[in-house]
Formats: C-alpha cells, structure tokens, sequence
C-alpha cells in the first residue's frame, strides 16, 4: 500500500489511508443510529483512531480534536496555530482550522456556521482528558447560539472502536510479544538491591529495545510487605529484598494498542501462601473461555469469573475480579468505556474483534502480600483467546 502523503511528505502513519476513511465511515454510521449530524471529538485516544494524530501535550485550555459530519467525508481537524507544523507531518486530515487561545471558541463558532451546520444535532465529547471541562461547557454554548442543538457525542468513536480491524489485531499481537518479552527478561534482571523505579525503567526500556512505545498507564512494579495495599501505587525508591512478594502490570504498546500483563513473582526463594493462590485463581481464565461464546453479553465472562474465584476464596481478600476494554490508548488514560461485568458507560456483547483486560487480584493484609495476575484477552471467530503465553502461577527469581 503507498504511504500517506502531504506536499510530496510522507506522513508516517501506521495505518492505510483505506483503514483510516473506513474508520470515518464507520463513526458516521454510528452517528446516524444516534441521530447525531455532526460530532466534536476531543477524546485524544479518539482523534489519533481517526487521524493519526498523537502529542505529549493536549493543552487544558485548548480543544484539540477533529469534526465529522454525517453527510461529508472530509475531517475537519481542529488544534491551536503552534500546532499547526507537527499536524500537517503527522495527521490526516482534509480541513483545519488553527486557532489562538484567545480565538478558539469564535473560531469553532465560525466553522459551525461557514460549514451551513447551525440547525444541526451536533454532538459534543464531554468525557475527555483535555481541554478542561469549563472550557468544553463554552464551547458547546458558543455552538448552541448559533441554532444547531447540542448533544452529548460520548461513546460514538469509543462504540466504534471496540471491535477491532485485521491491521489493528496485528498490532495487538505485536504489542502482546513485546510485553512478554520484556516480563520474561525480569529473571536476568532482578535481584536484591534493585529498587522498583529500576525494575520499571528496565521493563520500559526492554519494551522500546523491540519497537514498544510508551504505555498510557504507568508501568507499575510493587514489592515488600506493604504490597497487599499498594494496587495502583506507583514504583517507588525501596530495594526489593529477598523474601518479598513483588508484582509488575506493564502494558506493551504497538501503534498506541495496548496489550496489558500482570505477573507475581517471589525474591529469591518460594512463596507458597502466594502460589497457592495462583494455582487456584489460575483456573478462572478457563472458566472465562469455557462459558463465554461470540454474541453473548460481556457479563457472561464476569459471572463465571466470579463463580470460580468467590467460591474458593472470601470476598475481603479480592481486591479485584473483572476487566475492561482495551485499544487505542493515550496518556493518562487507558482504560475503554466497558467493563466485563457490563456496568459501565454503555453495554455491550464479546463480538469478534473484541479486546479486554482480565485481572485477578487477591491479598493477605496480615501476611502483607499480594497475588495477582492480568492477562489480555480477544474474541476470535469462535472463542475467547488469550494473547500472553507467560504462565499465571508464582515465578520465584533466584
């Protein structure tokens, strides 16, 4: 397939142009089902899915995002002028308005009205990162008193993006072996004496060393007798010691698809009340593939997850059974909008194409550890896969 080029320069982008208007057409779909005739996208991880485009920065004051229209093809990109270089290197996009911070809501009021969509339903991203949600509220004022009926434009890209195309799966499994590679490196790695900000800074750098990019969760690495309580923490300064129970949850990251694993591991000898707790809890992905078939709600998969866990273990020692969506991810979120158990922002069904995080969590307040596992999984033509090849028991590094 021939890159996609702008003025003779090759825009780098990972995708055709071909998967790009087929994403477009498909959130276009989406909007007609809604009732939606134009959609502000602002969420990031939405606008690269559609575009290409990624920052380090989405300015709070300073809406980022591109317009589509029901009835059009064309994107209609939207950024502040400093900008402007970098989207016309890395971005598709067929219209864009570049504005100052001073000048951006009469700006986006301006293009509402040029484009003849004032008596539009026009639906507005309200659940994003960035721009702040003062300036989201002004933004979609602005474009009400132009005549066109403002309406919540959540979850239309999001839906879309749920069931993934052949090119994103290939960077999903890409993504898969990278994260593998770089947890199963951990044993060459880990010792007495390295502190968790190293252990992370070696998962990250491994990851890059094969073409991973940066996770837009934190890589996480815990250890030590205050591990039970420390879910979400991020790595600290303390040395890993012999004896301790450490886990790691790392995301490997292809084209900003994001494949998520959690291991637990012992320092330098056995740890049997964890792996105890493994080997049973282990059993809870087969329960998972077992019960769920393409088609069936997303908590078909939460209830047989739950079945096994909580009938082997009490409830105030799972800090976490479920999961929830994976893709298309930007700092400082990663998360989809459904979850497993189906209680989240919209419902859905596992259809091919689906991918979604699965976490096990479990811990020991009085013996101060945690025993913990996550895996990725993927709705196949038939049946549930899971992408991680790295076995869910306790691994012991010597």
């Amino acid at each position: 397939m021939a890159p996609i080029t702008r003025d003779g320069v090759e825009l780098g982008l990972p995708f055709t142009e071909t998967e790009y208007r087929d994403r477009a057409r498909r959130v276009r779909d989406e909007m007609a089902r809604r009732d939606v005739d134009v959609l502000l996208v602002l969420r990031p991880a939405n606008l690269c899915y559609l575009t290409g485009f990624e920052s380090i920065w989405y300015p709070p004051r300073a809406p980022v995002g591109v317009i589509v229209a029901r009835e059009d093809e064309r994107l209609l990109f939207v950024d502040y002028d400093r900008h402007r270089t970098l989207v016309e290197r890395v971005a598709l996009f067929d219209d864009a308005v570049f504005y100052d911070y001073a000048t951006a809501i009469d700006q986006l009021r301006a293009a509402v009205q040029e484009r003849g969509w004032s008596s539009a339903t026009i639906g507005v991203e309200r659940w994003a990162a960035s721009p702040g949600a003062p300036l989201v509220d002004r933004i979609a004022e602005a474009i009400a008193a132009t005549g066109a009926s403002v309406v919540a434009g959540d979850w239309i890209v999001d839906r879309v993006r749920l069931v993934k195309s052949q090119a994103e799966l290939a960077c999903v499994r890409s993504a898969s072996e990278i994260v593998d590679a770089a947890v199963e490196s951990l044993g060459e790695y880990v010792r007495p004496g390295r502190t968790e900000l190293e252990i992370a800074a070696h998962l990250n750098s491994e990851m890059a060393a094969r073409g991973g990019e940066e996770p837009a969760i934190r890589t996480m690495v815990s250890a030590g007798p205050d591990v039970w309580c420390r879910t979400h923490s991020p790595p600290s300064r303390r040395p890993v010691e012999a004896g301790d129970v450490m886990y790691v949850d790392v995301c490997g990251v292809q084209s900003r698809y994001h494949v998520d694993v959690c291991r637990t591991f012992a320092i330098g000898r056995d740890h049997p009340a964890a792996r105890a707790i493994l080997e049973q809890t282990a059993g809870s992905v087969d329960a998972v593939i077992a019960a769920v078939r393409p088609g069936d709600p997303l908590e078909v998969a939460q209830q047989a997850a739950e079945q096994h866990v909580f009938s082997r273990f009490d409830r105030e020692q799972v800090w976490w059974v479920g999961g929830y969506a994976l893709g298309i991810a930007i700092p400082p979120n990663w998360v989809g909008h459904t979850y497993l158990a189906n209680d989240a922002f919209e419902r859905f069904t596992w259809e091919p194409g689906y991918v979604t995080n699965y976490e096990n969590i479990l811990f020991d307040r009085d013996a101060g550890f945690t025993a913990s596992y996550m895996e990725t999984m993927l709705m196949g033509p038939e049946r549930v896969e899971v992408l991680s090849r790295l076995p869910r028991t306790l691994t012991v590094l010597r």
